[in-house]
């Protein structure tokens, strides 16, 4: 049990550099790089809608039918899928605090129910 809650200061030559943890340094890396990646998402999404500008979906004839539904309904389902991603949200949110409070039977409830949301 020693073994695995031992802590090892992996730097050991001298003052560690920014004096900043390892877990932080990474958090900054991820964040880094994962904005990075959307980024590049977001400018090939950009290039691809300008540059095939003839061809692209019109947003007027695309958001205005809701699936299996045969009427004319303006942003209905952008309004559904926005409302399924917020209460996705709350679910998970709700699955991380009743973790912290070590209950596991609601935990896995709500993680049930962001997965199927």
């Amino acid at each position: 049990m020693d073994q695995t809650i031992k802590k090892n200061n992996v730097w050991e030559g001298g003052v560690s550099p920014y004096n900043v943890s390892y877990g932080k340094l990474f958090m900054w890396i991820f964040l880094i790089t994962d904005a990075l990646t959307f980024t590049a998402f977001l400018t090939a999404y950009g290039f691809s809608r300008f540059k095939f500008r003839d061809i692209w979906p019109k947003a007027e004839e695309v958001f205005t039918h809701f699936p299996f539904i045969h009427h004319d309904f303006p942003l209905l389902f952008v309004a559904l899928m926005t409302l399924i991603l917020i209460m996705s949200s709350v679910t998970m949110v709700l699955a991380v605090n009743y973790g912290h409070k070590m209950e596991k039977n609601k935990v896995i409830i709500w993680l049930s129910l962001t997965i199927l949301g």
